[in-house]
């Protein structure tokens, strides 16, 4: 399987998960491309992949900043190359997942689905089939904002995403893999 594996980071707490998907991709014999959106925004082919898993941290309910510019770069390639359908029929076997980072100091969860959604419908307009979402929580590390990390609606989530948050992530890798290529993957 062939697998995009694109993300945006600004503190860090995106990319401990990004790296934690390519290198399951990898330890199980997939070919995975992972993209730092910050570093590079050029237009990718996603017909090319299998799977693509994007993810980004949330700020003010969307992605950041480096993922929402690559996502306008896209949609205009596709609106271009006449890649959106009417009804966006499915493709075949083209997948993504899509994840965020979070905090949600003020109403928890519910500050991550707007972002999750948003991104998801990149590839939904493309016909290619969300086949997970996933919302993981992630620490505020800006100095001004780190009391949120023991006083918001989550409790204290200094130190997110910890080893067991990562460790679930590999895990949903893992199952995604298996469940898109029909196989076990170990």
């Amino acid at each position: 399987m062939n697998v995009l594996n694109l993300y945006g980071s600004l503190n860090g707490q995106t990319e401990k998960v990004a790296l934690e998907i390519a290198k399951v991709v990898s330890e199980t014999g997939h070919e995975v491309r992972t993209v730092n959106l910050k570093n590079d925004d050029s237009v990718i082919d996603l017909f090319e992949f299998d799977l693509t898993f994007i993810g980004s941290g949330v700020y003010t309910w969307l992605p950041g900043k480096s993922v929402l510019g690559w996502m306008e770069k896209q949609m205009d390639y596709a609106r271009k190359n006449s890649l959106i359908l009417p009804g966006s029929p499915r493709v075949p076997g083209k997948f993504a997942c899509v994840y965020c980072t979070y905090a949600g100091p003020h109403t928890g969860e519910a500050e991550a689905v707007p972002a999750i959604r948003y991104m998801g419908q990149l590839f939904d307009h493309l016909g290619i089939t969300v086949a997970d979402e996933w919302s993981i929580v992630g620490a505020f590390v800006p100095e001004k904002m780190r009391h949120f990390n023991t006083t918001g609606r989550l409790g204290n989530i200094e130190g997110r995403p910890n080893a067991e948050d990562l460790r679930q992530a590999r895990e949903k890798t893992t199952g995604l893999l298996q469940s898109i290529s029909g196989t076990n993957v170990f």
